[in-house]
């Protein structure tokens, strides 16, 4: 990953169907459960759970935040995590291990703020993992790491700086030719952040993943290479949303930018889930016209 880049990379899934983060609680198990807000820029979203359902992890976050969570498939089992973060993104990335891919959909913002956005809602995608072992240790994101050092650094008057990471780009790029789907899907998502830029065997490499035999391959190639070409992935796109996998359909709709032919074909889809998704970026693209 560049040296000078702080932030958190998403990737994107889709297990079909959609549900809410709602239902039936224990008094017990929501005991177990506390989600704090403060003021703290790198903290304003503590979470701590102890042997809880993540359902009713997930439903307090949501309770406590306003932002809509949905799932459609969940690990059993109790989890137990501490997260603290800026915003809901962080923390569900704490809270799942980053064994899950999310898709988040943020309001139209207004007023310009240093504060850093929460999403409005997200979608919890190819949960498949062990709950119990989702992460018992204190997380903190990027930001709240930073935040902590500094307030510690500062108190010993000595200046805090990010050691440089070294460039993994060619080790990720034989990566991506592994035999293990796992590996490969490994690789073509972090290059998407990690790999040089302008490099033309990392663009090769995201290229002939797109038509991998393993569906989430295809969606980290699809996702890491449009978000590297921005209108130069369009091609890759829009042949995307033909995938017989719903996960890349949802891929290609997140990655459609202002493409209306597009998403009105995605309207169609035999995926609620795309369908859904394609009607909220159709909406917000009217809204922007509407305004101009």
């Amino acid at each position: 990953m560049n040296s000078t880049k702080t932030w958190i990379t998403c990737l994107f899934l889709l297990i079909p169907g959609l549900l809410s983060a709602a239902g039936n609680t224990n008094g017990q198990e929501e005991q177990n459960i506390r989600v704090i807000m403060t003021e703290d820029a790198g903290a304003k979203l503590q979470l701590e759970a102890r042997q809880a359902p993540l359902a009713q992890v997930l439903n307090r976050i949501s309770n406590q935040t306003g932002v809509r969570i949905n799932y459609s498939v969940l690990p059993e089992g109790l989890v137990t995590a501490t997260c603290v973060g800026p915003t809901v993104k962080q923390v569900l990335e704490c809270l799942l291990a980053r064994k899950a891919d999310l898709i988040f959909r943020y309001a139209s913002q207004t007023a310009k703020t240093d504060s850093p956005r929460q999403p409005a809602e997200a979608w919890i995608l190819g949960a498949k993992f062990d709950a119990n072992r989702t992460n018992p240790e204190t997380c903190l994101s990027t930001e709240a790491q930073q935040q902590t050092m500094l307030k510690m650094n500062e108190a010993k008057t000595h200046a805090f700086q990010i050691e440089p990471e070294p460039d993994k780009t060619d080790e990720l790029v034989k990566m991506a030719k592994s035999k293990n789907p796992a590996e490969r899907a490994e690789a073509v998502g972090r290059l998407m952040a990690a790999g040089r830029k302008g490099d033309a065997s990392v663009k090769e490499a995201l290229e002939t993943a797109l038509t991998d035999e393993d569906a989430t391959v295809r969606v980290r190639a699809l996702t890491s290479l449009s978000y590297r070409e921005g209108a130069g992935a369009a091609a890759a796109v829009r042949e995307a949303i033909h995938d017989k996998d719903e996960r890349v359909r949802l891929t290609a709709v997140d990655r459609a930018g202002d493409d209306a032919a597009l998403l009105q074909q995605a309207l169609t889809d035999e995926a609620e889930m795309v369908r859904k998704l394609a009607a909220i970026k159709l909406e917000s693209i009217s809204k922007t016209n509407v305004s101009q």
